[in-house]
């Protein structure tokens, strides 16, 4: 079985402020002084997988903050993505089994997030990460660029161990629900089956939804003496922080749990 210990990272340069919760009057997004809430990052540009979604939206106007380029990556619509900062693109990729769509998506990028659910419009082998991480892989390291985070569930287990009881409750759903259930289980599958080998791979085991609160999670490398509660964060929150663990490296092979912290 693969090693799952975290590595860390290069000693990275330069400084994200990641908003919180603003008294009455304040604006939101207004650069915090708190050290305590600025991280240092190495990113110029990312791609992101799955940009039109909500999550994907999530990522890109933390980018937008951030001043970070991006490759917003979908399938179809490019017209979905709007407000672009200099040096972004959209790129169309219809197919994850397309190398050369994906090589020059992944182009320029410094790391790859994924933003991808299961929807009644994405049941095509070629849409889902668990069939193609092979060609995923290989059109990275192509495109100069081994660092990759990957959205999950909290009700997932880790890598290499077997599906929560819960997981395979839903993966018996019928419908949307239990194909995105077993496309979820299916990617911590290959992974404790050694896929992504050659990258730097995260698996965020979240909590996230539109509905979250707009406030920075905590992430845990499991349960035990976590800090973690069920509560969701909102999609902007999840994709600030994505954008901080592209650049500090502090859950490489892991899946850390991200979710609101105990009350």
């Amino acid at each position: 079985m693969p090693d799952f210990t975290p590595l860390h990272g290069r000693s990275p340069k330069g400084t994200l402020p990641f908003p919180v919760a603003l008294t009455p009057g304040q604006e939101r997004g207004a650069a915090m002084t708190n050290a305590d809430h600025r991280i240092q990052i190495l990113l110029r540009h990312v791609a992101v997988i799955g940009a039109a979604g909500g999550l994907g939206q999530g990522i890109l106007n933390a980018c937008r903050e951030a001043g970070i380029s991006f490759t917003a990556i979908v399938r179809s619509r490019p017209e979905r993505i709007t407000d672009m900062p200099s040096g972004s693109r959209v790129a169309v990729v219809e197919s994850f089994a397309d190398r050369p769509a994906l090589v020059e998506a992944f182009s320029g990028a410094d790391a790859v997030l994924t933003a991808l659910g299961v929807t009644a419009a994405t049941s095509e082998i070629s849409a889902l990460l668990s069939a193609n991480m092979v060609a995923i892989e290989e059109s990275m390291l192509t495109a100069g660029v081994d660092r990759i985070l990957m959205i999950n569930t909290l009700l997932t287990s880790l890598p290499g161990q077997p599906a929560s009881r819960a997981m395979r409750f839903f993966s018996w759903m019928p419908g949307t629900m239990g194909r995105g259930a077993r496309e979820q289980q299916a990617v911590m599958d290959e992974l404790g089956n050694g896929a992504f080998l050659s990258l730097r791979w995260t698996l965020v085991r979240g909590a996230l939804n539109s509905r979250g609160k707009d406030e920075r999670p905590v992430a845990s490398a499991n349960w035990d003496g976590a800090a973690n509660s069920w509560s969701p964060v909102s999609y902007n929150a999840m994709g600030r922080w994505l954008l901080e663990e592209a650049a500090a490296n502090k859950f490489v092979r892991a899946a850390p749990l991200v979710s609101r912290k105990l009350k």
